[in-house]
């Protein structure tokens, strides 16, 4: 049986500037939270105004913390302009200097 080999990726110091990152955290966090306080999610609901209602009806809502998780595997696809490889290691050596 072959064993599995991890390799991290060349520009891994940077991963806190990608956008799929980013999104798998909000994601994440926006799950947890209207798991952990359901009552809440549900009053910040009520809070929001009717037209930015209409945009997202109820029965959707549990469904936002799945499309971001899709949508940050779509931006894992896209090439950021503004990262490059190495750019984190090169930040270090400057905070170390």
């Amino acid at each position: 049986m072959n064993k599995l080999k991890l390799e991290l990726i060349e520009d891994w110091r940077n991963f806190w500037r990608f956008w799929s990152v980013r999104l798998g955290i909000i994601g994440s966090a926006l799950t947890g939270f209207l798991i952990a306080f359901p009552d809440q999610a549900l009053q910040a609901w009520a809070l929001l105004p009717a037209d930015l209602k209409a945009y997202l009806p109820e029965r959707y809502m549990p469904l936002v913390g799945v499309a971001i998780f899709v949508l940050s595997l779509i931006a894992r696809v896209i090439k950021q302009s503004k990262l490059q490889p190495n750019q984190g290691a090169e930040d270090d050596k400057q905070s170390q200097a």
